[in-house]
């Protein structure tokens, strides 16, 4: 909650250089215990080094929640996908993909908004506060970044393009 407050009060950021790849590197680095301990699997293999521009710290937090989001609701086969796709305008485009059961089309439009969320089943979800998604929502909207997510039965895509060559 004080992450989305903190988020809504901010106007303007100075943006810095970085690299976004690393950045992606290092936090999947922080699930390797629950890929040990719990089998899932998190795949990563970008084919090069991408800068853009933002808050690392704010582009962090976009990361981990969506790849947290992933894990909740992956399949069986606890397998959450990163991808980062060179595109043939120049711009790159940053993929989180479960392979859960997917989200009703009908309720796509709601997962920005702060306290949904839905478990599973489709039904709402006891735990967790629901802000996560707000909060990448929040994140990408000041760094002007498109956004979107995609879904159908055998899961979900969250995606982010925030890289545009001059």
């Amino acid at each position: 909650m004080l992450d989305l407050s903190k988020l809504q009060s901010i106007t303007t950021f100075e943006p810095v250089k970085c690299s976004l790849t690393a950045l992606i590197s290092d936090i999947l680095r922080r699930y390797n215990k629950l890929r040990e301990t719990q089998g899932y699997v998190v795949e990563f293999s970008p084919s090069c080094e991408v800068y853009v521009m933002g808050d690392e710290l704010r582009l962090s937090q976009v990361i981990y929640n969506l790849v947290n989001n992933a894990i909740d609701f992956t399949g069986p086969d606890k397998k959450v996908i990163v991808r980062q796709i060179l595109k043939a305008d120049g711009r790159v485009r940053i993929e989180v993909q479960d392979s859960g059961e997917g989200i009703p089309q009908d309720k796509l439009p709601y997962i920005w908004d702060r306290f949904y969320h839905m478990d599973k089943s489709g039904k709402r979800r006891v735990t967790g506060t629901g802000i996560g998604l707000s909060i990448v929502r929040e994140v990408l909207e000041i760094h002007g970044f498109a956004y979107g997510v995609s879904s159908d039965e055998n899961g979900t895509v969250f995606w982010f393009e925030p890289y545009e060559k001059k």
